[in-house]
């Protein structure tokens, strides 16, 4: 930010924090939820907990925390919100008997969660309402504490059900990582050995959601962490931010241990296929190689994974192909190289070594899925059209997202020092979320938007790129893509890219889910 910079004209950054209402939240009769006692005179209270999310699907964190909740004998559902209305009129019918409602919030999911807490807090005063995931973790600062009751700083399997368990959730104050007053002591609490994670409980989503069940894909989280110093990602925010109180850059489960987990999980929920939701499996070569030789003697089904470019050398990718591999999700972003180096801050690799890797895994029988980023600073309509025309040279699928400068990261530090971010920027009020529009002044930022959303078209037609690019022009043409081609392209990125392990026919009804949420939520 330069000394001349009008800091009225900034975006809101920032909420006001309880002790401007700190009668907002009510005290709550709790007596029908009693289910055993310490004592004579001491009862423990264990109210249901909804666990809401956005994303149909397994959301590893509320597994973890659905064994320890289970291990306390707290009663709670997990709930897919895919219509906000319906979700709201269900708040006294359907859910009057959960008084803790959590909601798992991502950066670019604060603005939607925001909207219904409020929502709920007209209707039922009552429900004690609880944040956690990245965003509050981050940016508990901007948290509307006039609206939320309690964000989880952390990781929430540490000390939520212990929150519950003994009566904490009563009390107006700090509990560990469980805070109520920001500008009260509190504890940040990290996983310091993945291994003495609690097994993930399942039955939460497979029991309520059956086309989870029947997708017959597992997915699995083998470590957390990333040292890389990506400036749009919150990674590395997080490393800055919390390195003094015990955050970790990378940690991996043993191999031992996560073969364990795979064959006991799959025991009981049999599977087709396998999904690492790990951001870079290929990170540690010499944990790889150890857990690899293991999945194909032990596990041995096709899997789909995540990996950086300079990770991915011959001998790794040789053992890729061993053990049944069948997609690589890789990241290339930007085909500019500049970009990438000076702008981005990715792992080096050049477009030639790029190519290297995709022609070796494709020597060994693995799809390549090409993640890419569109809208990002300096960047131009030229370097769109270069990143299709580099994915139908090289014959991979090609998945786009648009880029949203997380508050906190370099990037966004980046756009507000640069006046780069449009004049309506603000991830932290109501409102859309930054997917339908550039984040980053200019219409031909907006223009590269409208590109994205018919990725799922210039993957396979590749001449409709310079007609796409040219209606781009006319903003009619740019609301309506959004409106109604958009949730076409999310179905197609999402789950079309599986088809190297499933068939259309499977696929169908999942992506048909997709296009209902997405048009429901808009």
């Amino acid at each position: 930010m330069n000394e001349n910079t009008n800091v009225d004209m900034l975006p809101s950054l920032g909420r006001p924090v309880r002790s401007q209402n700190m009668g907002k939240m009510v005290d709550i009769d709790l007596s029908p939820y009693q289910s055993k006692t310490r004592g004579e005179h001491d009862p423990v209270q264990k109210p249901p907990v909804l666990l809401c999310q956005f994303d149909a699907l397994e959301y590893y964190s509320y597994m973890l925390l659905s064994t320890q909740l289970n291990e306390q004998e707290v009663p709670h559902e997990v709930e897919i919100v895919d219509n906000d209305d319906r979700f709201i009129h269900q708040i006294d019918k359907d859910f009057k008997d959960f008084p803790i409602i959590g909601f798992y919030c991502c950066n670019t999911d604060y603005q939607r969660v925001i909207g219904l807490v409020r929502r709920i807090k007209e209707i039922a005063p009552e429900k004690i309402i609880i944040l956690g995931g990245p965003f509050p973790t981050l940016n508990y600062e901007d948290i509307d504490l006039t609206a939320v009751d309690f964000i989880c700083i952390g990781s929430g399997e540490f000390y939520f059900s212990e929150w519950i368990g003994q009566g904490h959730y009563k009390k107006k104050e700090n509990f560990q990582n469980i805070v109520f007053d920001i500008n009260q002591p509190f504890e940040t609490k990290f996983v310091d050995d993945f291994n003495l994670s609690p097994k993930p409980n399942r039955a939460i989503y497979y029991d309520k959601y059956p086309f989870l069940k029947n997708m017959r894909v597992r997915r699995f989280l083998l470590s957390v962490g990333c040292p890389y110093k990506c400036t749009y990602c919150h990674n590395s925010n997080f490393n800055d931010k919390f390195e003094a109180q015990g955050s970790v850059k990378l940690m991996f489960r043993s191999p031992e241990n996560a073969i364990e987990e795979i064959i006991s999980t799959l025991e009981k929920y049999p599977a087709d296929a396998i999904s690492f939701s790990d951001d870079n499996l290929t990170i540690s070569k010499n944990w790889f190689l150890t857990f690899i030789d293991l999945y194909i003697e032990k596990v041995n089904l096709p899997f789909l994974y995540s990996a950086t470019v300079n990770t991915l050398g011959e001998e790794i990718v040789k053992k890729l192909g061993e053990a049944k591999a069948r997609i690589a999700r890789i990241a290339m972003e930007t085909t500019n190289e500049t970009i990438r180096k000076d702008i981005l801050l990715r792992p080096k690799y050049t477009n030639d070594e790029f190519a290297e890797v995709i022609a070796n895994l494709k020597k060994h029988d693995i799809k390549v899925v090409m993640l890419n980023m569109f809208a990002i600073p300096t960047q131009t309509l030229e370097d769109c059209e270069e990143v299709f025309n580099f994915a139908n040279t090289h014959k991979v699928v090609m998945c786009t997202n648009v880029l949203v400068p997380y508050k906190g990261t370099a990037m966004y530090n980046y756009c507000l020092e640069n006046d780069l971010l449009v004049e309506d920027y603000n991830t932290t009020d109501e409102g859309d979320l930054y997917i339908n529009t550039a984040s980053i002044k200019g219409e031909e930022m907006q223009r590269m938007v409208t590109m994205q959303n018919y990725t799922f078209l210039l993957n396979y037609v590749r001449p409709a790129i310079r007609l796409i690019k040219y209606l781009s022009k006319f903003k009619t043409f740019r609301q309506v893509s959004y409106k109604y081609i958009t949730p076409i392209n999310v179905t197609f990125m999402n789950f079309f890219g599986y088809l190297g392990l499933f068939t259309l026919r499977t696929m169908l009804p999942v992506g048909m889910r997709v296009i209902k949420s997405f048009i429901r939520s808009n």
